[in-house]
Formats: C-alpha cells, structure tokens, sequence
C-alpha cells in the first residue's frame, strides 16, 4: 500500500476520533439547527434520485447529482461521494461508513439500508424507487398528525391568551379590596408574558416545517415587499422615536406601526395567495409537458408549444414568458431558472429542478414528469389541509385580540379613574383629628395606581406581538407575511389605546367628587 493511501485512511480514521469527532458531531448539529424541515428534504431527495436512477444513469453519476441537490440531506451523499472518491470504496462500503456516523436517525437507516442493497445487487433504481414510497408515506403521516395536533394547540393557545388576561384582570381588582404590593402586579405580568410566549412555543413546535418560497426574493410581489422593508421600516423607527420622545398617546405609535407594516404584509399576503394557486398547478404544468414530449418522441420546447395556454390559469404568464425564451434561442437552463424565479415558489424550484435535470441526464419524460407531478401534487394538498386550519385561527386570533386588549385598557383605565376620583375625595374632605379617612372604608390601593396604569402598555405590546407570530408561524411561508397580521393588530391596540380611556372617563363625568 503506497504511502499516499495509507495517509488518507489515517486521516479518515481521525475525521471521527477525538476533537476531529467531536467537531464533526458540531457540524451535524448546527446543520440541523438551520434545517429544521428535513423530513420535507428528504423526501425531494428519494424523489429526485429515485427519477434519476430509473433513467438507467451510472451509480457514480446518481452520487454525484444526489449530493448536489438544494436540500439539508444532500451534504451526507456528498460525504459518500468524497470518501469513494479519495479513497476508492466501492459506494455500499461508503454509504456504510458515513452512515454510521449519522447522528440523525432517518438518514443512518436508510443509509445502512442502500449499503445493504447495493451489497446483494439489487438495482438502485428498484430500492430508491422503494424509498421513495416508503418516506412518501412516512412524510404524510407526520404532517397530518401534525395538523391535527396543530388544530388541538391553537385551541389551546387561545386559551393560554385568555387565561393570562383574566390573571392581569384579577390583579387590577384587587388593588380595590386590599393592599397590592409592587412586586405582586409585577409578577402577574411576568406570569402573563411567560404563558404567552409558551402557548407561541408550543405552536411553533406542532406546525409543520416547510420551505414554501424561494429564499431570495423572486416574484414580483416579494422584490416589492422587500424594497419596502429596506426603506420603510428604518423612517418608522426615527418616527416611533420622536412620538414617544415627545410623550404623546401610545396608541398613536400603535397607528403609525400600523401604517408602516400594512402595505407590506398586504403584498406579501397577495404573494402567498398566487404562490399557493402556482404550487397547485405545477404539478399538472410538468405531467402534462412530460406526457407531451413522451407520446411524441419530441423535446421539452416542442412539447411546450404544443400546450393549451387557456387552459392554465394562474400560470400562464409566467409559461408564456418561458416559451418565448425558450423559442429565442437563450440557453434552457437559464429560462427555467428565470421560470422559478418568476413563480416565487420553492416548490417550483424543487419540481422544475427534478424535470429539467432527470430529462437532461436521459430520463424518459413520460415518467419524469409523471413523478414529478405526483411529488408536487401531494405537497400541494397537504398545504391545502394546513391552510383549512390556519386561515381559521388567523381570524380567530384577530377577534381574540380585539376583546382581549379591549378588555386589559378599559377595565385598568375604569379602576385607575376611580381610584384617582376617591383620592380627590379624599383630599377634599375636612381634616378631623382622629376620624378614619375613605381609604380605610375603601381598602384601595392608592399607591400602585400609577404603575397599574404604565403596565397596560407592555402588556398590549406583548399580545399584540404574540397574537401576530402565531398565526404566522401556524400558517409557514414567509416571514413578510407577519407584517399583514401585525398591522391589523397593532391598529386595533392603537384604536383601543386612543379611544377607551375616553369612553372610560366618560362614565365618570356626571359623578361630582
């Protein structure tokens, strides 16, 4: 064995010994820190080199195309290809290796499995094919029970809210029946915020992940959303500022919040709705193209001109477009990625991808777009299931806030007005040495009338911010889309702010101190 050889089986017998294995345990673990859909990941993976592999393409060029794929699971065939590349191992003895080295679950089984098959002989394409079904199967069980334990937890999160203001409630009638400390009014908001922020945590971990739009903006829509984002939000902050440095009403940095963050979640909520009619229809968009193309032995742009253009609806603009590229002369490769630019869709990029390079590698079209369009389909109806129950809790969150923050301004302001009424009895009434004044009648807490009053603000802001991450994150998507939910509640606590303790003082005008 030459020297160069025996090097390398050093250093790959290092990589998972002392620090050269814990760093890369490291690694694995920060990688599924930022890829927290890789059931979603794993499944384009199967898909994609399932289609591949049924082209009857060599191993080696089915390894490399899998470890080049846009998805968390690809760096695992990229470790496979690198170690039979260096190393000259046959890929069972390579995916062996990496996957018993795997710190997630999924991935070292299936790792072992394909090690295992490669080892008796079975066809690749015969075991991906296999796979593919199996985490397909896999991947919509856990996202309907997903979705069935979401609709559960937003139940529950509506009642985790209105538990909490009950608890601040309690807290503010009590100052009327006996002497309330400070640190007592403080820890019920401390309460309040903690079982807020868990019934938030508690959504985020039931909702299902997903990436549903492309990372950087592509759509028209997102580069809008996006450029107002950039100029926007920067020019309401110096505004905010200068009304708070100014102390006007609260309410109206509410408005004002409002304002700013209503036209960019009114965009992106448009952008979510073309995005999902697009996800819907690039399925059939892609079996139709392969059906076409296979039924007459021709190519992919010969088939594109030969659809119906009436007969697609919300992408037919952007099919339009990508035929007269296509038609022009411009490298395909180019128009297709301008294509899924255009759509904004992830999904679409994921679908546009497996079709164009299965075909490219010498995949029969047919087939390629026949998987293709049953990939795109069944994420396309599990998001339809998922919005069922997550435009419902949508509204239902807006409701809910409306009565909730309703609810903490005017009974606060009701009690601070009178308890600021019977102090001005108070002092009104004549000094008699040795006579018991109302406050001891009364037993109100005069002290913590001024604190009782300042804690309304955080405790809006707290609501209102809860009230809007959500929904948001119940839905998934885009992150832009939390301006949309976060500007119609922070008009409604702004309006609440402005116009309650009016109508509060009002009931109070005809009682003369």
């Amino acid at each position: 064995m030459s020297a160069t050889k025996i090097s390398e089986l050093e250093e790959l017998r290092n990589r998972f010994t002392g620090k050269a294995k814990m760093a890369a345990k490291k690694k694995v673990i920060i990688e599924f820190k930022d890829k927290s859909a890789f059931s979603f990941d794993m499944l384009y993976q199967l898909s994609c080199m399932s289609v591949i592999a049924a082209a009857g393409v060599p191993r080696k060029l089915i390894f490399e195309y899998a470890s080049k794929l846009p998805c968390s699971a690809a760096s695992y065939f990229k470790r496979i290809d690198m170690t039979c590349e260096r190393l000259k191992y046959d890929y069972a003895k390579g995916c062996r290796l990496v996957g018993e080295n795997t710190k997630e679950e999924k991935m070292r089984e299936l790792l072992l499995r394909f090690s295992s098959s490669l080892l008796s002989g079975e066809p690749e394409a015969e075991f991906l094919v296999r796979e593919a079904k199996a985490q397909a199967e896999d991947f919509e069980n856990e996202y309907t029970r997903k979705i069935e334990a979401l609709k559960l937890w937003t139940d529950a999160y509506v009642s985790l809210i209105i538990s909490s203001v009950l608890v601040i409630i309690m807290g503010i009638v009590s100052t009327m029946i006996w002497s309330v400390s400070a640190g007592f009014l403080i820890g019920l908001v401390v309460i309040s915020a903690g079982t807020t922020a868990m019934g938030v945590y508690l959504i985020y971990t039931m909702s299902p992940r997903e990436k549903v739009v492309l990372a950087k903006p592509g759509s028209t829509e997102q580069k809008q959303a996006a450029k107002l984002f950039k100029y926007m939000l920067p020019a309401g902050a110096v505004l905010i500022s200068v009304l708070i440095l100014i102390k006007l009403n609260m309410g109206w940095s509410f408005i004002l919040i409002a304002l700013i963050m209503l036209p960019i979640g009114w965009i992106m909520n448009k952008d979510d709705a073309k995005v999902t009619k697009r996800d819907y229809e690039i399925g059939t968009l892609l079996g139709s193209l392969g059906a076409i193309a296979g039924a007459i032995g021709t190519t992919v742009r010969e088939a594109l001109a030969r659809i119906d253009m009436d007969a697609i609806n919300v992408l037919r603009p952007e099919v339009k477009r990508l035929y007269v590229r296509l038609k022009s002369g411009i490298q395909p490769k180019l128009c297709w990625n301008k294509f899924v630019e255009e759509t904004g869709s992830e999904l679409a990029n994921r679908c546009i991808g497996m079709f164009y390079d299965s075909i490219d590698l010498g995949g029969d079209a047919e087939q390629v777009g026949f998987h293709t369009s049953l990939f795109a389909t069944r994420i396309a109806m599990l998001r339809a299931k998922r919005k069922a129950v997550t435009m419902s809790f949508r509204w239902l969150s807006l409701a809910m806030h409306t009565a909730v923050v309703a609810l903490l301004v005017f009974v606060a302001e009701v009690i601070t007005v009178f308890g600021n009424m019977v102090s001005q009895a108070e002092a009104a009434m004549p000094k008699v040495s040795g006579a018991a004044g109302i406050g001891a009648f009364t037993s109100f807490n005069m002290e913590n009338l001024g604190m009782l009053h300042n804690m309304v603000i955080p405790l809006t802001i707290i609501f209102t911010i809860a009230n809007a991450l959500a929904p948001t994150i119940a839905d998934g998507g885009s992150w832009y889309k939390i301006f949309f939910t976060m500007g119609i509640l922070s008009a409604i606590s702004g309006l609440c702010l402005i116009f309650l303790p009016e109508v509060a003082s009002m009931l109070f005008k005809t009682v003369q101190v």
